[in-house]
């Protein structure tokens, strides 16, 4: 069973695997009722981090085309490896 905690309302992922945490984020939006969420994924390398907030905002994306995920990063280069493709969705917070 994957797990996640809370924290100021971001989700933060227990797991360790990126495949298992990218699992898990693609699941809580199938389930999602908002279109807003708020992801910690600040423990996560920068190319970890890059794969998981590239495919989970394309996903949202196609649940929720006007809705806006946060993702809270350990790295102001996450933000800059992703600008290029554009993810109107994705808000970048650092830590």
């Amino acid at each position: 069973m994957l797990q996640a905690k809370i924290q100021n309302d971001y989700i933060t992922p227990v797991e360790k695997s990126t495949d298992k945490i990218l699992e898990f984020i693609k699941k809580l939006i199938r389930k999602s009722k908002s279109s807003d969420m708020k992801i910690d994924i600040s423990s996560l390398n920068l190319f970890d981090a890059s794969k998981v907030a590239t495919v989970a905002s394309t996903y949202h994306y196609l649940k929720f085309n006007e809705g806006k995920i946060d993702w809270l990063v350990g790295s102001k280069e996450v933000e800059k490896m992703l600008r290029p493709l554009n993810l109107g969705n994705s808000n970048f917070i650092f830590v």
